[in-house]
Formats: C-alpha cells, sequence, structure tokens
C-alpha cells in the first residue's frame, strides 16, 4: 500500500489537528448543529468573512427536523456552553443550522464554491485504548453521538483553508463562498443548499469526503450512486386470532412478504443497484391479527435513472402486498440521495495541483464509483446545470472499524493536504 507523505507545512499541520480534535469532542446530529454552527460563525466572522446563517439562511425551516427530544438536548448543550443571549444561537431556531461565508479577494477572478458537511451520527464512541481518539483524549464529549464519517475533518479543512485565503488576500482574485451543510447523513442539507443565492454564483465548485477506500488514495473524479429512502405504512385491521381471524385484515403479514418481494427485486444491467430493509416495527398482542406495521427501506443505483427504476419497482412490490391482504399503504419519502457527474476539466486541474504539490503519482487516482450515496451531488448538479463545473474529491485514508463504527478514525496528515490542494486551486488566477 502507498503511504501518504507527510505534509510539508507542519504549523499548519498542528493548528488543523488541533481543531479537528475540537469539534470531534462535540458532534451534533443532523439539523441540530446549533453549537459548531455557531462556532464557526465565530471564527470566520473575525477572519473577516461575511457570513449567512440562521433565519437570514432559511427562507423557512427545513425539512426532516428531529425529534424533539433531540433537538432540545441539542440547543440546551449549546446555550450551557455559549450562554441563551448568543448572537448566532439566537437565529437558529427551527433547526436552521449551518451557514456560508463569503469572503473577495483582491480583483477580479473567479467564483469558487466548496461545501463541508458538519453533522455526526447517532453512535457512542469507542473508550478503547487502541481507538486513538479515545488514548489521546478527544473523544466524544455526547454520549451516544460521534464523527463516525470524517465531517470533523470536512469542517476542519473548511476552516483551514478560510484561515490560508484570509491572510493571503492579496494573492488571490475573485470570490470564495464556503459552505458549512448541515444533515449530510438523513440528505436534507444538501438539497436545502443547492437552491441558495450564493451558488447561483459559483463558476467552480468542489467537495470532498475522507476515508472510504481505506487505502491511501487521492481521487479527483469521485462519483457516489443515487438513493432513495422511504418511510412505509401498511394499515389492515385488528381482529382476536384465535376467535376471529375471519374479520382481520393482516397487515404484518403484508408488510412481511412486501420486504422479501423487495429483496427479490430483479437488479438492474446498466449499472450497480442495491435493496434493503432497516427498520420494521409491528407493536402488537401475539394474539391480535396486527392493524399497523412501519417499516424503512431504501433502494440505490449507480445513477438516478437506475435508482428511479429501483424505486418504481419496489412501489409495484409494496401496492401487490397490500392487495393481496386487503389493506391499505402509505409511502414517504424519508431521504433522497442525487447522482450526477463531475466535470472533467476540473478534476484534471485538481489532479494537476496535485501533482505540482508533490503527491506522488502513486497515490493519484483519476476516477472512483463509490457504492454509497453523498447529497452533494445536489449542488454539483446545480452548480453544472447553470454552466459552472464541479467536481468532488476522495481524501482516501485507512478509517479503524469502517465508516460509521464506534473505532472509526482516519490519518490527519490528509487534513493538511486538503488544505493545500484547494487553496492552490484558488490562488492559480486564471
Amino acid at each position: 500500500m502507498s503511504e501518504l507523505p507527510p505534509c510539508p507545512d507542519r504549523e499548519l499541520m498542528l493548528e488543523l489537528s488541533e481543531t479537528r480534535r475540537r469539534f470531534h469532542r462535540t458532534p451534533e446530529l443532523s439539523w441540530t448543529e446549533y453549537l459548531t454552527t455557531a462556532r464557526l460563525c465565530q471564527e470566520l466572522e473575525a477572519l473577516g468573512y461575511s457570513i449567512e446563517w440562521g433565519e437570514a439562511l432559511y427562507r423557512q425551516p427545513p425539512g426532516n427536523p428531529p425529534d424533539s427530544d433531540t433537538d432540545r438536548a441539542a440547543w440546551q448543550r449549546a446555550e450551557r456552553t455559549l450562554g441563551a443571549n448568543n448572537r448566532y444561537l439566537s437565529g437558529m431556531r427551527g433547526n436552521r443550522t449551518g451557514l456560508v461565508a463569503t469572503l473577495e479577494g483582491n480583483g477580479p477572478g473567479r467564483v469558487f464554491g466548496f461545501r463541508f458537511d458538519i453533522d455526526a451520527l447517532p453512535i457512542n464512541e469507542s473508550l478503547d485504548a487502541g481507538h486513538e481518539p479515545a488514548a489521546r483524549g478527544f473523544a466524544s464529549e455526547h454520549a451516544g453521538i460521534m464523527h463516525a464519517c470524517g465531517h470533523d475533518g470536512h469542517l476542519t479543512i473548511g476552516l483551514g483553508l478560510a484561515r490560508r485565503l484570509a491572510a493571503r488576500r492579496e494573492r488571490w482574485g475573485g470570490r470564495v463562498h464556503l459552505f458549512f451543510q448541515p444533515a449530510e447523513e438523513v440528505a436534507g442539507g444538501g438539497a436545502v443548499f443547492a437552491g441558495l443565492p450564493q451558488l447561483a454564483e459559483v463558476e467552480r465548485f468542489l467537495t470532498l469526503h475522507l476515508g472510504i477506500l481505506d487505502r491511501y488514495r487521492i481521487v479527483f473524479d469521485a462519483t457516489w450512486i443515487a438513493a432513495r429512502i422511504y418511510d412505509v405504512v401498511f394499515r389492515g385491521r385488528a381482529s382476536h386470532a384465535g376467535n376471529a381471524p375471519q374479520d382481520g385484515r393482516n397487515a404484518l403479514l403484508a408488510a412481511c412478504q412486501a420486504v422479501q418481494g423487495l429483496y427479490a427485486l430483479p437488479r438492474h444491467s446498466g449499472g450497480m443497484s442495491r435493496v434493503n430493509v432497516g427498520r420494521f416495527r409491528s407493536d402488537n398482542a401475539q394474539n391480535v391479527i396486527a392493524d399497523e406495521v412501519r417499516l424503512r427501506y431504501e433502494v440505490r443505483g449507480a445513477d438516478n435513472a437506475i435508482c428511479d427504476f429501483m424505486a418504481a419497482a419496489a412501489e409495484q412490490v409494496l401496492d401487490g402486498a397490500a392487495r393481496m391482504n386487503a389493506v391499505t399503504w402509505e409511502r414517504s419519502v424519508f431521504a433522497e440521495f442525487s447522482s450526477y457527474p463531475n466535470s472533467r476539466d476540473l478534476a484534471e486541474s485538481v489532479a494537476a495541483t496535485a501533482r505540482a504539490l508533490g503527491l506522488p503519482e502513486a497515490l493519484l487516482q483519476d476516477s472512483f464509483l463509490v457504492s454509497a450515496s453523498e447529497d452533494a451531488g445536489f449542488l454539483i448538479q446545480r452548480v453544472r446545470e447553470q454552466g459552472g463545473q464541479a467536481t468532488h474529491l476522495i481524501l482516501g485514508s485507512p478509517v479503524g472499524g469502517g465508516h460509521h463504527s464506534p473505532t472509526f478514525d482516519f490519518d490527519e496528515e490528509l487534513l493538511g493536504w486538503g488544505v493545500l490542494l484547494f487553496e492552490s486551486l484558488v490562488l492559480d488566477k486564471p
């Protein structure tokens, strides 16, 4: 396996490591990133960026908010840390988290956009001595919540880039928008941020993800498969299972047949396709025919068309299972991830920049299709449809127990390389 050379700027690395560990200690779930957003706002405004957050950023509260207990706990934690009258926190009620920071350069130039997701996952972080965040004393302080996918690293790269661009403002022209996006893990923030007016100005758009490949590799054109995630409820009629089974309409039987049918769906020859049922619940006595069952399932495809094919086929399965058992069913969208191709010209520019920075050729990879989903696809699509260029990078690294696991971690040297790559793109005037 190729090794990652150390970032040549050791002062930068010390700063980034401290930043990453500070945010790793205080993770927040999707749509409740109150403390994270406020801290980002405070530092970015102090650096000279104009910022938009909270009510100024959102025309209306975002969809898919967390349950009230989760939201209340996150808000109270932020209030205890920042004070109830914190100016950044006060505008975020209604789950209006995340922000956009903008800085003008020295004279005319391109408009760049960089996106960094900021949310964490509902996972208890490992406290084993072999897990470096625990061993070095920066494991999560919030029980049941963990940065288990590298978003603490992503926002650290965003802050590191912001600091460098502010300090070298005389060396670049144009404008930079930094999008610190909430709720990637539930695929809500990307769709919201894709509609922001700042994105309409962007000519060059970049985003990245740490890890993914579980080996050292820099990928310049990473695409992600599309996904549709649905909540389903089957409703029947309850009756005594022994005394009057003929009077019941069995929602549980319909749901079980639906699950079997979903897993039996034919795959698509045009590319990767996936299906999974991840949640199934029926609160019912054993002697009563179930009148309500809820489940959550997902379909995925290598592109939006394949994903749509899987979604339509799944709908037929659900409807057929309901009809066979004379029950009704309803389906609602829980989350969506779009897949959209990157700009080859921009990917090649990033590759040339990586070579100029001295990254070894053995670490560089042109493209990769990730068999997971990422809601930055909505932003990439928006930029490309308005005539701009966009690409998604992977900064590959071994990640301990894997993404979304209690032992997830990554090599912090990648933080420095991510900052230098993005900074060099902005400083390279057209």
